[in-house]
């Protein structure tokens, strides 16, 4: 009976795809879409949050997990090992094999997902109030990982 229950609940999350092709990327605790942003340094491109959603991404399944590129700027998101206070996340602007670009998409809850990289194991997260800094942590555990995922259409 405890099992029969702990499938039927689990169930909706391990059925649930996320939308692939162009959607847009809203956190739901900061109600602000992932954007790109400044450059980092020749190789790499910051992420971060915008009230706009001007940004469209591209999610496209990679076996059991994804990748997401920018739409516009074809770059791939990423997670890098570079951290300070919690892991940097990049779009890699050579285009090419970026390291920690597989990135599981799972439900959090009806309309939310959470998006966590595949090599390191941690979920995008989106800072606070006070920054519109993206980065990448251990936990998956509060609205600050959750992620609104919508089709849209591709803007290029």
């Amino acid at each position: 009976s405890l099992l029969l229950w702990s499938v039927l609940l689990l169930a909706p999350v391990a059925l649930a795809h996320a939308p692939t092709g162009c959607v847009t990327i809203k956190n739901r605790h900061m109600d602000k879409y992932l954007v790109s942003s400044s450059s980092y340094d020749s190789e790499r491109r910051h992420v971060s949050l915008d009230t706009t959603g001007n940004q469209h991404w591209v999610i496209r399944q990679d076996g059991i997990n994804y990748r997401i590129t920018h739409g516009l700027l074809k770059e791939e998101l990423y997670e890098s090992d570079k951290s300070r206070n919690g892991n940097f996340v990049f779009l890699w602007t050579p285009r090419d094999r970026a390291r920690g670009r597989g990135w599981r998409i799972t439900q959090s809850e009806q309309g939310f997902y959470h998006i966590k990289n595949v090599k390191y194991g941690h979920c995008l997260y989106a800072k606070g109030l006070l920054s519109n800094w993206i980065g990448a942590y251990a936990n998956c555990d509060s609205k600050k990982y959750e992620w609104k995922i919508v089709s849209t259409s591709c803007r290029n």
